[in-house]
């Protein structure tokens, strides 16, 4: 939980720093990226990320139980599968021209890393 929730803290503070930057950096100057509406979704996103990762490292720390850690991580594996899922049908239904390669690396990775980590 705490891999997890220190990678998630760190994107989300990246996300919130500079979102106009970040945004760039994902979509490069595509229409709309150094917006305002742009930036204050990627804010609220990375506000998400950073609550998310606060919420992991905070229980890493504070459960004891075994199996309640596993339920945790299997809750955020079931999380960002859902956020996967959301991009690829963004993509499917047209919204996006591609999807970007962060999430398409990151959020397998997390789910990966939750589900060998419930599991071990």
């Amino acid at each position: 939980m705490q891999i997890v929730g220190g990678f998630l803290l760190i994107i989300g503070l990246m996300k919130n720093k500079d979102p106009i930057k970040f945004n760039k950096g994902i979509f490069g100057d595509a229409e709309g990226a150094d917006a305002g509406p742009a930036a204050s979704m990627r804010m609220l996103i990375g506000g998400a990320f950073a609550g998310i990762g606060a919420m992991n490292l905070y229980l890493s720390m504070n459960v004891d139980d075994a199996a309640a850690t596993e339920a945790v991580l299997m809750g955020n594996a079931i999380a960002f599968a859902l956020i996967l899922a959301s991009l690829v049908g963004a993509k499917l239904r047209g919204f996006l021209e591609e999807i970007p390669m962060p999430p398409m690396v990151i959020f397998p990775a997390l789910i990966v890393i939750c589900l060998y980590s419930a599991m071990g």
